[in-house]
């Protein structure tokens, strides 16, 4: 894990222009986020972004890359830039319950309450809203998923 080092705020910046999920955020906002730097982390192709069982209250933007939520070795599901994992931890207190492995080098950002203090209200909103609208979308497609079965 590395933060981005050399990457400039406005490389920052045009990299959230391009994540579906910051696509409500103003050029302001984006420009908030990005200053924030060493809460964006680099990842190598086959590192563990988040371990089975351990404890941390943070998520994940994927900002580039693509990576595998797992549990015991089998693949669950494929994550590509603009997804958001480990909310469930970050929303609950509790400890992780998959390891997520970078399939490709892969950036994110790691948002923790700590980050979260720092933005204003309105970004913290947009965030909250970002992951309900994800939230559901999932949810209504595993409920799809079930009707289809019976």
């Amino acid at each position: 894990m590395n933060s981005p080092g050399s990457s400039s705020n406005d490389q920052l910046i045009k990299m959230l222009d391009d994540v579906p999920f910051f696509k409500k955020f103003t050029p302001y906002e984006k420009k908030r986020i990005a200053g924030h730097s060493s809460s964006f982390q680099k990842y190598a192709a086959g590192k563990t972004i988040i371990k089975d069982a351990t404890h941390d209250n943070s998520f994940f933007v994927l900002i580039k890359g693509e990576v595998t939520v797992e549990k015991k070795n089998v693949p669950i599901v494929a994550l590509s830039a603009g997804e958001f994992f480990g909310e469930m931890a970050f929303l609950t207190n509790s400890k992780r319950n998959t390891d997520v492995i970078a399939q490709t080098a892969c950036m994110v950002i790691k948002v923790n309450h700590d980050l979260l203090e720092r933005l204003s209200a309105e970004i913290r909103e947009k965030i909250k809203d970002q992951i309900i609208e994800k939230l559901v979308e999932r949810l209504n497609k595993t409920t799809e998923r079930l009707r289809v079965r019976m």
